[in-house]
């Protein structure tokens, strides 16, 4: 018998290892965020689907990650909220060179096939039948696919989880009751100590900082109270504290926030912003 290059025999282990997702080195394990992981962790572990619910920029995906990346898991990330097609989530019968046609896999079959952990971000965002095939797939372990024949039992490994904003943002469609009762939900809060520990990279004397996160807090409030559509998360002062070395505290929240918000919503947040840096220690 000839041997068989190893080379020539498909690596599932590799390309699932490139699926463990990369987590920053600065990420600030604040004792709220290790416990959100702690709670997604146990939740997993009994099996059932999470639904992690949260303001944009909240951290509702980094926690997925941190966790999956601690446990060497790999994930499969779906933007529900693109233009997605249910054969490329689902699968279809796609043609070969020969002229035949063979399955091909969607990228949640795939995920439950290889046992993947499969992040729904955005999940009411979905058409309504993705999210009827969930519930079979939640309530006995396996999900039927109609355009090829086939019921796919979950690997032991797999593991659902999904992320949505409140229901309150514009545009957002409310989950369905049905797939919602189904799924642990937790609810995921902006975290103040997240906030200061980015803010320091600015070295602010600490008049300035507090300022800064009061402003901070006065958006969050206007977006809560509808009078503004973008929140300020974590992301977003994030990418601030990254770009006021370069441009500026004022260009760098135009860049990274302002710029983003409808025409009638930049007077009044500028109005905020103008109040909090005229009092900069100068």
């Amino acid at each position: 018998m000839t041997d068989v290059e190893p080379a020539c025999i498909p690596n599932m282990t590799s390309v699932m290892e490139r699926s463990i997702p990369r987590v920053r080195e600065d990420i600030a394990y604040t004792r709220s965020f290790k416990e959100l992981i702690h709670t997604i962790d146990l939740i997993q572990q009994s099996r059932l689907p999470v639904l992690l619910i949260g303001e944009a920029g909240s951290g509702k995906n980094q926690s997925i990650f941190c966790l999956a990346s601690g446990l060497r898991r790999p994930v499969i990330r779906i933007n529900c909220s693109g233009d997605l097609r249910t054969s490329s989530l689902l699968g279809r019968m796609s043609p070969t060179e020969e002229g035949h046609f063979r399955w091909q896999d969607g990228m949640i079959t795939q995920a439950i096939r290889d046992g993947y952990w499969l992040v729904l971000d955005e999940i009411n965002a979905l058409e309504a039948d993705v999210l009827f095939s969930l519930h079979g797939l939640i309530d006995e372990g396996r999900i039927s696919v109609a355009n090829n024949s086939e019921i796919i039992d979950a690997h032991p490994d797999f593991r659902l989880f999904a992320t949505m904003n409140p229901s309150r943002y514009f545009a957002t469609k409310p989950l369905n009751q049905a797939l919602m009762d189904r799924m642990a939900v937790v609810e995921v809060e902006f975290d103040p100590e997240i906030d200061a520990h980015l803010l320091r990279r600015l070295s602010l004397p600490r008049d300035d900082e507090a300022g800064f996160l009061k402003l901070v807090e006065s958006i969050r409030d206007a977006c809560k109270d509808g009078q503004i559509s973008q929140n300020f998360g974590h992301r977003t002062m994030d990418n601030v504290t990254q770009l006021a070395p370069l441009f500026g505290l004022d260009r760098a929240l135009d860049i990274a926030f302002t710029s983003k918000l409808e025409e009638v919503e930049k007077a009044a947040v500028k109005t905020m912003i103008y109040d909090f840096t005229r009092k900069l220690t100068r």
